[in-house]
């Protein structure tokens, strides 16, 4: 990131005065934030989980959530397909389970963790380089900081500019990890460190200085070996700036539910004429869990029955969803959403006219969510006509919550 070229050296001094007063959590050796309390889902660990060192949990309610698995493919394009159904979100109170303590990781995940946090250190501080000297490329900062408080006292200083007469590099001195905290069942929902580096200056003149600074972070991973900052330390009044309030709210999931639902009952959806199976292939699924089987095992049979031409059209209207009950498992808002689905089914054989039966079912799904910001919704739950969970009491996060490709 670069800074507007063209600025007086007195404003850039000052420029840099506020930059250092914002990233400085310490100046080596200062302050370390007290470890956080921070929130979890209801659901103890996987025992797939990594070695961790375990705060004791809020026992879950309902079916353990344990460990994730990936969204089922979608339907091959190029043949007719049924479009996602309208859904109607009835909103209405829900209730919200205490979330459990997140857990300190040790042993080799950290280590590994750790490793590929470092990793990405260099990249983070050349985006920063490249925003100060084009702070119009926003996007950059956007990649790197969750806005908030904090991210705009990080990205102030930063719009200042670099003189048109210095040359400016973000330098990696150390990486120090004061915490790590994952989730109950092994994902690692966010990493405390401090990071020390150096702003190097070149004058016109050749001469060099530079600058110390640190910033004391909360780091979460992205995927694909990318990390975001979501808040920063501030020693002075020793707290996080943005906090642990919930980055999630009651309106934002029943704003999510319709596009986030609709792919589930498109897939159980058919038209005339289509060909290509909606169930997975024997060897086609890279992760299983209880509920995937039992699902995919679901459409299989639709599949055979759309074959014989027992139907050929098969969809759902007047879908209203209500929210029964949300678990976080952080205060970024990722965790598991139970929804209570009503509407009518609509089939049609070949030689008959259309019939309908009104369905009633309940879900449950993890909503993913890195940041806070954007959230995707995975299925991984229903509850059967005699009320027993298709997984069995064993959601499988552990194989769900984690980087796919």
């Amino acid at each position: 990131m670069r800074l507007w070229p063209g600025a007086r050296r007195a404003a850039d001094m000052g420029g840099r005065r506020m930059f250092a007063a914002a990233l400085a959590v310490v100046v080596l050796g200062g302050c370390t934030a007290p470890a956080a309390t921070p929130s979890a889902s209801a659901s103890p660990a996987a025992s797939s989980a990594p070695s961790v060192t375990p705060t004791p949990a809020v026992q879950t309610v309902e079916p353990t959530a344990t460990t994730l698995v990936r969204t089922p493919e979608p339907i091959p394009t190029g043949s007719p397909s049924a479009l996602p159904p309208t859904i109607r979100v009835v909103s209405q109170a829900f209730s919200i389970a205490t979330a459990a303590p997140l857990i300190e990781v040790v042993g080799p995940y950290r280590t590994t963790t750790e490793a590929d946090l470092r990793r990405w250190i260099p990249t983070f501080l050349e985006a920063l380089d490249e925003y100060r000297s084009d702070p119009v490329a926003h996007q950059n900062f956007d990649s790197l900081y969750a806005p908030g408080p904090y991210a705009e006292l990080i990205r102030q200083p930063l719009r200042a500019g670099v003189p048109f007469d210095q040359k400016r590099k973000f330098e990696l001195g150390q990486l120090t990890i004061q915490h790590m905290y994952a989730k109950p069942w092994g994902r690692v929902a966010y990493i405390d460190a401090t990071l020390t580096f150096n702003d190097r200056i070149t004058a016109a003149d050749g001469k060099t200085s530079s600058v110390q600074l640190v910033q004391q972070a909360r780091f979460v991973n992205q995927g694909h070996g990318m990390y975001k900052v979501i808040d920063g330390y501030d020693p002075a009044l020793a707290r996080w700036v943005d906090g642990e309030q919930p980055r999630w709210s009651a309106l934002a999931l029943e704003a999510e539910a319709p596009n986030q639902m609709g792919w589930f009952f498109q897939r159980e959806s058919y038209v005339p004429a289509e060909q290509y199976p909606h169930a997975a292939p024997p060897g086609g699924r890279f992760l299983i869990t209880a509920f995937d089987d039992a699902w995919n095992d679901s459409l299989s049979k639709l599949d055979a029955s759309y074959a014989k031409k027992e139907f050929t059209t098969r969809r759902y209207e007047d879908l209203a969803v209500h929210i029964s009950r949300f678990e976080p498992a952080t205060f970024l808002g990722d965790g598991i959403v139970t929804v209570v689905v009503n509407g009518r089914l609509v089939t049609a054989a070949s030689s008959g006219p259309e019939r309908s039966t009104s369905v009633t079912r309940t879900l449950r799904f993890y909503r993913i969510t890195r940041d806070g910001l954007f959230a995707n919704w995975q299925v991984v739950d229903e509850q059967g006509a005699n009320g027993a969970w298709l997984s069995g009491g064993n959601l499988e996060l552990a194989e769900i919550d984690q980087d796919r490709g």
